[in-house]
């Protein structure tokens, strides 16, 4: 991307981020009451699109990046959904994009849910291709009976009443719906009359009894009931149903436990349309297919059968071309469509499964790209909003991944202002930048300013695995933009947001008090605590700065040393008030606390800071921000993973710091 475009699309950005803000959750929209027993148009519609550019891990085997990160231009994407969510593109129920075997941009509209199978339209035909596949894979067929009769896989046929030519149907032929069977809208609903005699395979013999010969002249492209033949042989030559092979063989080994597969007249699965899959297991079948058949290593489809399946066999351009918008070349292989996406005069190879409006899976395996979108109508082409806005975010000429970083700091555009351009909350306590800062499923801890509010800083980990990474924001020319930090100055950024208590550690009056942390007040004194995490005993001193020398410590009275874990102070710059959290006596969760000091010194009794700050839940590290406008905490939960260990998730929040007067007028 040229420099000056590049500058004009993050001035864009930034005067439209604000806004976008307001239409976007950081919640993934998940189905409600009886949503899922709902026909598809009547999921009631979002009223905030969720966008994540940092994919949560769902236990669903999908691994998860974050994009720009990991590739991929995050503000020419984030352009994207914002044309989405102001409906330039029609009705898009989900955005997802894998790149390099990374979930790496989700995205829900309109009736998009995580957890809501999407209906597939005949994107259910590439599934019944790769059906046919994994028959091969196994031995129930070889790549060569592609070119045999289908007729004779299907011992159940009376040939003596089919129509000439019938044997001229090879699974090819089939696959690339060039039959030749021509049965008119008259004749397919006097056979619906009769559903009895479409059972198994009467459907096929009913089918080749009433159409016209087949010759040469017919067998050419008719996108209709050709995947019914298909699934008809997978029944035919798998052991069992086809219905229990495709669950197997298929569906199981790659997870996809949540969707639904309708049965056809003939008792089999439909094979043309009739399934419903989560947009995240649509990345799946993309992945099976980049992957050359492959699905965790082990190979479920042949990968001569994926190579011809997703070859251009058909050519479909002058009718499904739309060169204006850069897609050309289009053609039909085995129930895969093939088209060329056109950057400039670079063009890229996308195979894809299409359902009808655009419920898409895209394989670009040139760029490692695995594209998904669910719609519904009316709906701008996805097909040409893929190839006009995503393959240019990924294409070699894309500003480099340090740039991205910077262009957009976490999760949306950069944002003006000193508080990231959010809204500020009122006495009820708010997630601190959603989306930016606090992510869904992640473990983020708390928001540190310096003290003239330049930069701020909070650690992110996933809270299951690894130690969290430092991530710092600087304020700059008007702008927000995060500061990539090398893992050797780690431990210098972090001294500048939180000094550390080793200075003290090696004066005569500490050295045998392990400090783990504290506050230090305008007027030098620090305050600090002591504690033993593996049984919560510890206690909170202070230390005054008399004549140059930090005095021995002073272990602090009853009124703040209650209870266990007791922990994280915060002390106001003229020490009129502290703030900390503890866990109380009969309680295994900490609450956040606060003492005001008396007239004659002494502190009074410790307050809980109530139910809006305080829940059933963790809530610690208190801090009030550098302008005394507001409480920055710290609210966690804990998880379970499969072997039965906890481990902690939790976000940063922020109140007005109103609390504080509003509780000390109560004393």
């Amino acid at each position: 991307m040229k420099n000056k475009t590049r500058v004009l699309l993050i001035a864009f950005l930034v005067a439209v981020s604000s806004a976008f803000a307001q239409q976007i959750t950081t919640q993934a929209p998940e189905t409600k009451g009886n949503e899922a027993q709902l026909s598809f148009g009547d999921i009631p519609e979002l009223e905030k699109a969720y966008i994540s550019t940092s994919p949560n891990k769902r236990n669903d085997g999908i691994p998860v990046g974050r994009l720009g990160v990991d590739g991929g231009d995050k503000a020419l994407i984030l352009k994207l959904a914002k044309a989405i969510v102001d409906g330039k593109h029609g009705n898009f129920d989900s955005f997802l994009i894998a790149h390099n075997g990374k979930l790496v941009f989700e995205s829900y509209y309109s009736r998009g849910r995580v957890n809501l199978p999407h209906p597939q339209a005949s994107a259910t035909k590439s599934y019944t291709s790769l059906a046919l596949g994994r028959a091969i894979q196994l031995g129930y067929l070889s790549m060569e009976d592609l070119h045999k009769p289908v007729i004779s896989f299907l011992k159940d046929l009376d040939p003596s009443k089919l129509v000439a030519g019938a044997d001229k149907i090879t699974l090819h032929k089939a696959l690339t719906m060039r039959s030749g069977i021509q049965l008119s809208e008259e004749q397919h609903e006097e056979l619906e009359k009769s559903p009895r005699m479409l059972k198994g395979q009467g459907q096929v013999q009913a089918f080749l009894e009433h159409s016209e010969p087949i010759t040469e002249a017919t067998q050419v492209f008719d996108y209709k009931g050709d995947p019914i033949l298909v699934m008809q042989v997978i029944e035919a030559v798998v052991p069992g149903s086809a219905r229990d092979f495709i669950k197997n063989e298929l569906l199981n080994k790659m997870g996809i436990i949540n969707y639904s597969w309708e049965t056809d007249v003939s008792g089999l699965p439909k094979s043309g349309n009739g399934t419903r899959m989560l947009p995240r297991d649509m990345i799946k079948w993309g992945t099976l297919a980049l992957n050359k058949g492959k699905w965790n290593g082990e190979q479920l489809v042949p990968e001569a059968f994926i190579a011809t399946s997703t070859s251009k066999i058909v050519d479909q351009s002058e009718e499904y071309d739309d060169t204006t918008r850069g897609v050309s070349g289009t053609a039909y292989g085995y129930f895969w469509w093939q088209a060329d996406f056109s950057i400039g005069d670079k063009s890229y190879l996308a195979k894809s499964a299409r359902g009808g409006s655009g419920q898409n899976i895209y394989v670009i395996e040139e760029l490692d790209l695995v594209v998904v979108t669910t719609t519904h109508r009316p709906v701008d082409s996805s097909v040409a909003v893929t190839a006009e806005n995503v393959i240019p975010a990924f294409i070699e000429n894309a500003i480099s991944t340090k740039d991205r970083i910077n262009d957009a700091p976490d999760e949306f555009p950069p944002l003006e202002d000193r508080y990231l351009g959010q809204k500020p909350p009122g006495e009820t306590p708010e997630l601190f930048a959603p989306g930016i800062v606090s992510t869904q499923d992640q473990l983020e801890t708390e928001v540190l300013f310096l003290p003239d509010m330049t930069a701020l800083s909070f650690n992110r980990g996933d809270g299951e695995n690894g130690d969290p990474t430092l991530i710092m924001m600087e304020y700059k020319d008007h702008d927000w933009a995060r500061k990539p930090i090398a893992l050797s100055d780690m431990d210098n950024y972090r001294e500048q947001f939180s000094p550390s208590f080793t200075a003290l550690n090696g004066l005569e009056p500490f050295k045998d008090i392990p400090i783990r942390g504290g506050a230090l007040s305008a007027k030098g004194t620090y305050y600090f605590y002591v504690l033993d995490l593996s049984d919560g005993t510890g206690y909170m001193s202070y230390s005054r700065l008399i004549n140059g020398q930090y005095e021995p410590p002073q272990k602090m009275s009853s009124a703040i040393n209650r209870g266990k874990y007791i922990a994280h102070p915060f002390i106001a710059p003229d020490e009129s008030y502290l703030m900390w959290d503890a866990e109380k006596e009969g309680e295994d969760r900490p609450d956040v606390y606060i003492s005001f000091r008396k007239q004659d010194g002494s502190w009074g009794e410790a307050i809980n800071m109530g139910d809006k700050i305080n829940t059933p839940v963790f809530e610690q590290r208190p801090k009030v921000t550098p302008d005394g406008k507001y409480i920055t905490f710290w609210r966690g939960y804990f998880e379970t993973r499969e072997d039965g260990k906890r481990y902690l998730l939790g976000n940063p929040y922020w109140v007005d710091a109103k609390i504080i007067e509003t509780l000390k007028s109560e004393q």
